[in-house]
Order: C-alpha cells, then structure tokens, then sequence
C-alpha cells in the first residue's frame, strides 16, 4: 500500500498561524487572550456563578446596637393595637378611672401591650411602661394639663415628665423635645425617637403612668380609651 502524503500540494510544511492570513491570525490571537483573562476572572461573564450578580457590601449593623428588648419590635405573645389619633380629637373628661384626655402620640402607628416584658440594659428588670411605635419624629402631645419637665436619662435618652392632677406620665426616646412647663392637653412636648436604650431599634415613645406620683402601673387600659 502506498504511503499517504500528509503535506499540502507544494511539499513543505503547513504555514504557522504567525504565517496565516491576516484574519485567522487575529482569530487565533483572541482566542489566546480570552482563555488567558477569563483565568483570571477579568471577562464578564467568564465565571458562570458570578454572571448577572453585582458585589454588594455587606451591611454593618451599628456598633452601638446590641438587642436588649427596647431596642427590638415586639415580640412573639405581645400583643398589639392600631393607634389613630389626630390633631382635631376632642379631649376626654379625666378622673382617676380614666386619666387620660387624648393619646400621648399624634399620629398612626401602633401599641404594645408589653408592660413587664423582660428588658436587659443596665441589667434585668421588667418594661415598666407601654411602647408606642410611630414613624420618627411622630408628634408626642401631652395626655392632659399639667406640667412638662425633661427628664433626660442613660436609658430612656431624650426624655420628658408631664406631671398632671392625678399622676405624671413619663414620653422616652424622644428624637426631639417640644415645649415643656405648664401644657394643655394635646400641647406637643416631643417627638417619637430612639434615643437611650432604644439605639438601633425601631422608633417608638416609651410611656409610662405613675399615679399619684408613685411606682408606675400598665397604662394600656387607659391608652385603649383615647388612642383607637
């Protein structure tokens, strides 16, 4: 059997691709290049696990935050209620049964029924009062006549008293304060923030009721008669 030429027509060897016409030349060269930069990830798209996805930093939470219960949204077993309130509502007759004239935040959010619910900072002790969620800078009216001081503390930060005929009332986390001395009822003397413990956590007004002046009770009955 005869041998087989395996040479092209003109007995010498094949051209080189250095030797080739121009455009395959240009094709081989590319080639070369992809292969080369897709190693080393500069290709868009070379990595088929990164294609279509944009690097996201990934977010830094606070340093100062660190759960501790005020700075948390309710939660599970605590109950919640719609709060309405506006700027036209009527005040309410107080008495000692119903101490309240209007709602202590005027605006829409919503309360927790948490007084006693577990808090950490500065160490264990029970909610003393209830948390009104509302968007930041929500206005914080007082509840009825009386006297507005501020009361600026470690955990409740921006904070203020309003001390009336049958007790005072005590507005924490304030983002602001408003007017402060003798109010009427529905005088603004804050703004729903999240300042003291409640750093890093969603905004609310911490309200407590201390009647006669004394240790403070769950004000979440006498809330649910001017805040719905």
């Amino acid at each position: 059997m005869g041998s087989v030429n395996m040479l092209p027509s003109g007995g010498g060897p094949g051209p080189s691709p250095f030797q080739a016409p121009r455009r395959w030349r240009v094709a081989v060269l590319g080639a070369i290049t992809c292969v080369l930069l897709a190693g080393c990830g500069q290709v868009q798209g070379a990595h088929p696990s990164t294609v279509g996805v944009r690097p996201v930093a990934s977010p830094r939470p606070s340093p100062q935050y660190s759960p501790n219960g005020e700075n948390e949204a309710p939660g599970p077993g605590i109950a919640t209620y719609e709060v309405v309130s506006k700027k036209t509502a009527r005040p309410k007759r107080v008495s000692e049964k119903s101490p309240f004239a209007l709602c202590p935040v005027r605006g829409s959010g919503y309360v927790a029924d948490d007084f006693g619910a577990p808090r950490y900072a500065g160490g264990y002790h029970p909610h003393q009062g209830n948390d009104i969620f509302a968007p930041q800078g929500t206005p914080i009216v007082t509840p009825f006549d009386g006297l507005a001081v501020r009361s600026p503390n470690l955990l409740g930060g921006n904070a203020v008293k309003v001390l009336g005929q049958f007790g005072y009332a005590y507005n924490a986390h304030l983002s602001a304060y408003g007017k402060t001395g003798p109010v009427r009822a529905g005088e603004i003397v804050g703004y729903v923030g999240n300042t003291g413990d409640a750093l890093g956590g969603p905004p609310h007004n911490h309200f407590e009721w201390h009647p006669g002046g004394g240790p403070a009770i769950d004000p979440f009955p006498f809330l649910l008669k001017v805040c719905g």
